[in-house]
């Protein structure tokens, strides 16, 4: 059964204002990406905000003892050991997200209850790969010297398209020695009909030209997840006039050097791993 761990309903006015002399800038990142991303696990909290596991255990820790954060554990099969702690916004950290972004804590759009509803939503597995892909690329360029200077959940993306294509995700890249590269990642599992993905691919030309990201004129990056899946994608997609690049990524690989595949990257003097690892503050909610 997957469930939060006993948390109380509402949190007093006394103890949302206690929590200003009590959170550091990093935690109020922290609930800001769990607001923006709605779940993250402790390895993909680690990627983005410290230093070690160690000190991110003990630090979401004490945030969810502040009931700034929430937590829980998917089942596991028999044999498999726990889950990790698997990280999402609670109470407190509504209260401190409503004040990053400047507006009424009625005005967030975000009730607990459909929060933690993802734990056992069909959604869980997709959107945790959606923050695997993100998090590491955000360590992986930071490696590379450079950074993962925005990262947008579904959400903001749906907003800033105007409601016409929801993108898993929008990101920008700074790295030594080329321009930012901005792009917009679609999450292909291998579920989609073709036709569904050209539909998708059509609303990405309309939507893109008018919307808030057409100054910095984001490539639609489809990551599928075989060579197979990959070259019948290409082939379907080859008549959209939306800039569609489609790659091949599974968790095994980085998503750095996948990107390099399709996208303007500069090369680095460090090198970019490809290998299996462990699994800003966004504006103020869009109507």
């Amino acid at each position: 059964m997957i469930r939060s761990q006993g948390r109380a309903g509402r949190v007093g006015a006394a103890a949302v204002a206690a929590l200003a002399t009590r959170l550091t800038e990093r935690d109020r990142l922290v609930a800001l990406d769990c607001y923006e991303h709605r779940v993250l696990t402790t390895e993909q909290l680690r990627r983005l905000h410290f230093g070690s596991i160690r000190r991110a255990r003990w630090r979401l820790e004490r945030l969810y003892q502040l009931r700034v954060l929430d937590r829980f554990r998917p089942p596991r099969r028999h044999g498999e050991g726990s889950s990790p702690y698997h990280w999402i916004l609670d109470e407190a950290g509504a209260h401190v997200v409503a004040e990053a972004l400047g507006v009424e804590r009625s005005e967030l759009g975000w009730r607990h209850q459909a929060a933690i509803a993802i734990a056992a939503s069909s959604k869980l597995a997709h959107q945790l790969e959606v923050n695997e892909f993100f998090t590491r690329l955000a360590e992986e360029a930071r490696q590379a010297g450079g950074g993962l200077a925005s990262w947008w959940g579904e959400r903001r993306c749906l907003a800033a398209l105007g409601g016409q294509a929801a993108a898993d995700g929008y990101g920008r890249l700074e790295l030594p020695g080329t321009q930012p590269v901005s792009f917009l990642l679609e999450l292909d599992r291998g579920t989609e009909e073709h036709e569904r993905l050209r539909q998708k691919a059509r609303r990405y030309a309309r939507a893109l030209p008018r919307s808030e990201l057409a100054a910095d004129d984001p490539a639609v990056v489809v990551a599928a997840p075989t060579p197979a899946r990959r070259d019948n994608l290409a082939r379907a997609l080859a008549e959209s006039s939306a800039p569609l690049r489609v790659i091949t990524w599974t968790p095994e690989r980085s998503p750095l050097a996948t990107l390099a595949e399709a996208l303007p990257l500069a090369r680095t003097h460090r090198p970019i791993p490809d290998h299996q690892s462990d699994l800003a503050p966004p504006p103020a909610p869009h109507a």
